[in-house]
């Protein structure tokens, strides 16, 4: 199952909130329109409208840092860091 640890949220202007995190569990993939649940408030729902890779400089490190757009409100934005994030 797919993982994420949010330890990051910033808005873009005119596009939305970007979540950034490190994958916990990639037993699965994350693609464009995936819905993520958060593990403590499963009513919550996050859409993905497209996925960033972070911190990709050598070939050699594991690539676990991510950040996706989604649009969420800004109160949403503000709870969400800390909590993890799981593929519906």
């Amino acid at each position: 199952m797919f993982e994420l640890e949010v330890k990051d949220v910033f808005k873009i202007t005119g596009r939305g909130y970007v979540i950034a995190g490190e994958i916990t569990e990639n037993g699965a993939i994350l693609r464009k329109g995936d819905i993520l649940v958060n593990k403590e408030d499963r009513e919550q729902k996050i859409a993905v409208n497209s996925i960033e890779m972070l911190n990709y400089g050598s070939a050699s490190r594991k690539l676990n840092h991510i950040g996706f757009l989604t649009d969420i409100s800004d109160e949403a934005a503000k709870a969400i860091v800390g909590k993890r994030l799981c593929k519906e």
